[in-house]
């Protein structure tokens, strides 16, 4: 374990009710699981140290806040490693979906093993250590994309960035899911994001607001909804990782959409029929 990667801190403890009603068949599309070290080993790359936060812990979250479906998504932690995410897909069942981080040489047959598992996306992290290059995901895309599967990146937005996810978005013919609302450094939403989403092919999470710069994300909420509410996700980024100090409270995250989506109807949308249609719940 690299002595280097400072640990996070615990998922808030105990849980609570939200004030907030999440509507049926809503669905976090952001969560992390972080098994046993001595089964899961971690990626010394890494630039963080995660605690234990189990499927079961997660399925307590699950219950608490009234959530009922969830995408487990590859944390950068383990590398291209994602037995623990398969293993947590075989227990958690039809109600779970996953993201996750391949070789390059992944097997067809490992594909579609994934596939069976509930498996419907791969990701590309270019803010944490990157373990699988850019060229190597591209090619991936094109073994993925009869499947229905989509490209989902995580992006510190700035011109270089934007630059590199234009290039692959030019390469791929994936749909293309983007990360905790792009991370741009202001509350103005870029351009070329907007344009993704009213598109139709570029999705995006409403999620992390604490890893945004800004103080005060609501403006970019509203830009990012009034560009395309048909193509927009939330989720609540458990357990919250690279944050050191403290965390979040979940039904306070819940909470939120009060605020950034006032109407039932955009949260019916957003939080259950959007990802129910992209990940085929």
């Amino acid at each position: 374990m690299s002595p280097d990667a400072p640990g996070c801190a615990a998922p808030q403890a105990p849980l609570r009710r939200p004030r907030t009603a999440l509507p049926a068949g809503s669905c976090d599309t952001h969560v992390h699981v972080i098994g046993p070290v001595a089964s899961y080993p971690l990626d010394p790359q890494r630039n963080y140290t995660p605690v234990l936060c189990t499927l079961a812990m997660y399925r307590e979250v699950m219950a608490s806040c009234g959530i009922n479906r969830a995408v487990l998504v590859q944390p950068s932690v383990y590398g291209t490693d994602n037995r623990q995410l398969l293993d947590a897909l075989r227990d958690g069942g039809a109600a779970f979906r996953g993201v996750v981080v391949p070789r390059a040489d992944t097997s067809e047959a490992e594909l579609d093993a994934m596939h069976m598992l509930g498996v419907r996306g791969i990701r590309l992290n270019l803010v944490n250590p990157q373990v699988v290059a850019v060229e190597a995901v591209v090619a991936l895309c094109e073994r993925i994309n009869e499947r229905g599967w989509h490209l989902q990146v995580q992006v510190r937005w700035s011109g270089a960035a934007e630059l590199t996810l234009a290039g692959v978005a030019a390469r791929t013919r994936l749909p293309l899911v983007i990360d905790h609302m792009g991370r741009p450094p202001t509350t103005q939403a870029p351009r070329a994001l907007i344009d993704l989403l009213a598109s139709g092919r570029g999705w995006v999470k409403l999620s992390a607001p604490y890893r945004l710069d800004a103080n005060d994300v609501l403006p970019l909420v509203h830009v990012l909804v009034a560009a395309n509410p048909e193509q927009v996700l939330w989720a609540s980024d458990w357990p919250h990782t690279e944050l050191f100090a403290a965390t979040p409270h979940d039904a306070d995250l819940v909470d939120l959409l009060s605020e950034w989506l006032p109407s039932a109807d955009l949260r019916q949308r957003i939080c259950a029929a959007n990802p129910a249609r992209l990940y085929g719940f």
